[in-house]
């Protein structure tokens, strides 16, 4: 852990990765009084990063219940690829046109290190690398409303695929069709590159499924309690 990680960023950041890592199943209530206790921390922390997640669309907080992961509809996830796919793709054409050797070039790399960390099986890790290549995509479109809208997007795809994807979690093969897609621009193929990133985008749902999970777990066993630093 960074000395410079606060109390509340160290929280996030386990709760995040162990959502990711899948050691929380689905339907298992948050509980703040649980998670103070695992993390000997207070509820207040707790209760800042839950409402925290929530706007990201990584947690649902339900009055009188308390907060869960997003589960959100088959249909839901149908019509938020729907949006993805056509700002990503504006975003193919743009890169076609307009993006800069060094920033294809850096798009490419980021494939090689989603590729590393899922080989690795660090599923969290390898999905957070994922996120950056979209997301950096996007932002070649220099549209500040389309990159800030595309995180909230991208996050509930990934909640959506942590619990609901049936291909291999440890070897995808999107770290290799994100290097296609760009290699195709780096050509400046526009058609290619869209044409690739449509099977990109089909190979994903073809691996999806409704099952759910539904366990019991002991947030004591998952996470460390936060330990402040010497100054």
């Amino acid at each position: 852990m960074s000395k410079k990680l606060s109390l509340e960023e160290y929280v996030y950041s386990e709760l995040k990765k162990a959502i990711f890592n899948r050691q929380i199943p689905l339907n298992t209530q948050l509980n703040e009084e649980l998670l103070s206790e695992a993390f000997k921390v207070s509820r207040t922390p707790i209760r800042s990063v839950l409402k925290r997640m929530q706007h990201e669309k990584i947690l649902q907080i339900i009055p009188r219940k308390g907060a869960y992961i997003n589960q959100p509809t088959f249909q839901e996830i149908e019509n938020v690829f729907q949006l993805r796919t056509l700002m990503e793709k504006e975003a193919i054409k743009i890169a076609c046109r307009e993006a800069a050797d060094k920033q294809l070039k850096a798009l490419e790399e980021l494939t090689y290190e989603e590729e590393k960390l899922f080989r690795s099986g660090n599923y969290a890790d390898g999905l957070r690398v994922c996120s950056e290549f979209h997301q950096n995509l996007i932002k070649l479109t220099k549209n500040h409303v389309m990159i800030e809208y595309s995180q909230e997007l991208i996050n509930i795809t990934n909640i959506y695929l942590v619990f609901h994807e049936t291909a291999n979690k440890e070897s995808p093969r999107s770290p290799e069709e994100h290097r296609e897609i760009v290699r195709a621009i780096q050509r400046r193929n526009e058609e290619e590159a869209l044409q690739l990133f449509d099977q990109h985008i089909k190979s994903i749902k073809d691996h999806l499924n409704r099952n759910k999970n539904e366990n019991i777990v002991e947030f004591h066993k998952i996470f460390k309690p936060y330990k402040k630093q010497p100054i």
